[in-house]
């Protein structure tokens, strides 16, 4: 059995780019699907939790989050922001290649390395798909065997 890892992360953040990437013009301050975020604010909370999962797998608390934030500039345009998503991604597989299987950080209790990365895998593509849907370039997502979803686009 494989256990998922950075390599997942990464491929997450790669569809994340290649569903989101093309609408980077379009009006990112429309609400993201159905959340109260717009769609701005929830590419910013996915790099967010990616820097804290990343630094968590890291240090290795056992017993709270680290107490640091990632402040996105508010200025900045939403290809700028998933470039911090990309980077924050590239933060947390860095940590989970060396962290080891056996790794294990607190996150309201013990995670393990492959827990880390599957949280970042579903926050990725849960806010892709709430982002997409805001943007209206969503049709709808079904299982694949690799990330666990695969979001079909419109043609515009």
């Amino acid at each position: 059995m494989r256990y998922i890892d950075n390599r997942d992360v990464n491929e997450a953040v790669t569809e994340m780019v290649r569903v989101l990437g093309p609408h980077d013009a379009e009006d990112w301050s429309v609400p993201a699907g159905s959340l109260d975020w717009s769609c701005w604010t929830t590419a910013a909370h996915t790099a967010h939790d990616l820097l804290a999962y990343a630094g968590q797998i890291a240090a290795r608390p056992t017993d709270a989050y680290l107490p640091f934030d990632l402040a996105v500039r508010s200025d900045s345009s939403p290809r700028e922001v998933l470039q911090v998503v990309t980077a924050c991604a590239g933060l947390l597989g860095s940590a989970l290649a060396t962290a080891g299987r056996e790794a294990r950080a607190w996150h309201w209790g013990p995670c393990d390395a492959p827990g880390f990365a599957a949280m970042g895998v579903a926050e990725v593509l849960l806010h892709t798909h709430d982002i997409a849907q805001g943007l209206g370039v969503i049709q709808g997502c079904q299982a694949s065997v690799q990330t666990g979803w695969l979001c079909v686009v419109q043609g515009r």
